[in-house]
C-alpha cells in the first residue's frame, strides 16, 4: 500500500517498529503471560536470529543509495526462498547442530516430558485464579467455537484448511476493528500521531503474531513461539519489502526512491534490540521466565522513548 497507494515510505517505518515489536513485546509477552517457565531450545533461536541478521544486511544493502532497482527488489524475493529451502532441510541441519553439541535426544525428550507436566500443574492453578478474564473472554471463545473447526479432534481432522483460513479471517477482523478503533481513540483523546505510530498501530500490525505466539507458548511449543515472532521479522523484511518494491519496478519501468537519510540510526536500533534480545535469552539459560519478559519489555521502552525524542527534535542521531 505504501508502494501503489500511499507513495511513501511507510512500509519502512512499519517495518522497523513491527520488527521491534515482535522481538521484545510479542517475545516478552509470551514470557509474561504464559503461566509457566518456557524452556526453549537454542538452536531454533540462534537460527533465526542469525537469517534475521542477515535480513537486515541485505535490506541495508538496498537502501544504502536512497533508490531500489529492480535487482536489489528481486534479491530481497530470492533470498526469502533460500530461507524457506533452508527451513525444508531444517530437521537434518538441527539434528547435525545437536550432535555437535553433543546433545543427547533421549534426555531432550525426557526433560521436555517432565516440563510439560508441570507446565501443565501450573496452567491449572493459572485458570483458577482468572475468573474474570475467563468471563470477559467466553463471548469471543463461543463465536470462534462456532465458526471455526477444532481439527484436533477426530471427527474434524479432515477440516484442517477450514480451520486455517477461519483462524486468518477472524485474526485479520480483530486487527483491523484493532488499529481503527486505536486511531479514533487517539484523535478523540488528542494523542499525537507519534505516540499512537510507534506504540498501539506499531502493535497492531503485529496482532497476528503475538496471537499466534501466545497460544502455541501456552501449548508449552515456546521454540514454536519464538520463532514465529522473530521469523515474521525475516518475511517482513525480504518479502514485505521486496514483493512490492518488485512489482513497482515492473509496473512503473524505474527504480523506487526511498528515504535512507535515518538508516545509520535504523541499523543501529535493529541490531542492537537483536543482540540484547538474544545476549538476555543466553544469559537467562534460554528460558523465558517473569523476569525476562519484563526486560524486553522495558527495550521496547527504550525504543518508544528514543523514537518520540527523535520525532519532536530533542535528539538528531
Amino acid at each position: 500500500m505504501g508502494v501503489f497507494a500511499v507513495k511513501n515510505d511507510v512500509g519502512i517505518g512499519t517495518i522497523v517498529g513491527s520488527a521491534v515489536f515482535n522481538l521484545c513485546c510479542i517475545i516478552g509477552g509470551t514470557a509474561l503471560f504464559t503461566p509457566f517457565t518456557l524452556a526453549i531450545d537454542w538452536k531454533p533461536i540462534t537460527r533465526d536470529s542469525t537469517f534475521y541478521a542477515l535480513s537486515i544486511v541485505g535490506m541495508i544493502y538496498v537502501l544504502h543509495d536512497s533508490m531500489i532497482t529492480f535487482v536489489e527488489a528481486v534479491l530481497l524475493v530470492v533470498f526469502y526462498g533460500l530461507y524457506v529451502l533452508f527451513m525444508y532441510f531444517n530437521p537434518q541441519f538441527m539434528a547435525m547442530l545437536a550432535r555437535l553439541a553433543g546433545e543427547n535426544p533421549g534426555q531432550k525428550l525426557e526433560d521436555d516430558d517432565d516440563q510439560k507436566k508441570e507446565d501443565k500443574e501450573e496452567e491449572e492453578d493459572e485458570d483458577e485464579e482468572a475468573p474474570v478474564a475467563k468471563a470477559i473472554a467466553k463471548p469471543l471463545e463461543i463465536i470462534f467455537l462456532a465458526t471455526i473447526p477444532d481439527c484436533s479432534k477426530p471427527h474434524n481432522k479432515s477440516r484442517y484448511l477450514l480451520t486455517f483460513i477461519m483462524s486468518m479471517v477472524w485474526i485479520g477482523v480483530l486487527s483491523y476493528f484493532m488499529v481503527t478503533w486505536a486511531s479514533k481513540l487517539g484523535c478523540l483523546w488528542h494523542i499525537h500521531p507519534a505516540i499512537m505510530g510507534v506504540t498501539v498501530l506499531a502493535a497492531g500490525t503485529s496482532v497476528p503474531d503475538a496471537i499466534g505466539s501466545l497460544l502455541v507458548a501456552r501449548d508449552g511449543q515456546g521454540d514454536m513461539a519464538v520463532s514465529n515472532a522473530i521469523g515474521s521479522n525475516v518475511f517482513d523484511i525480504l518479502l514485505g519489502l521486496g514483493l512490492p518494491w518488485s512489482l513497482s519496478c515492473i509496473v512503473y519501468g524505474k527504480p523506487v526512491p526511498v528515504d535512507a537519510d535515518n538508516l545509520e540510526g535504523l541499523s543501529i536500533i535493529l541490531f542492537s534490540t537483536l543482540a540484547a534480545v538474544y545476549l538476555v535469552t543466553l544469559l537467562s539459560g534460554f528460558k523465558l521466565t517473569k523476569c525476562v519478559g519484563a526486560i524486553f519489555f522495558s527495550f521496547y521502552f527504550l525504543f518508544v522513548v528514543y523514537n518520540l525524542l527523535h520525532e519532536f527534535g530533542y535528539i538528531n542521531f
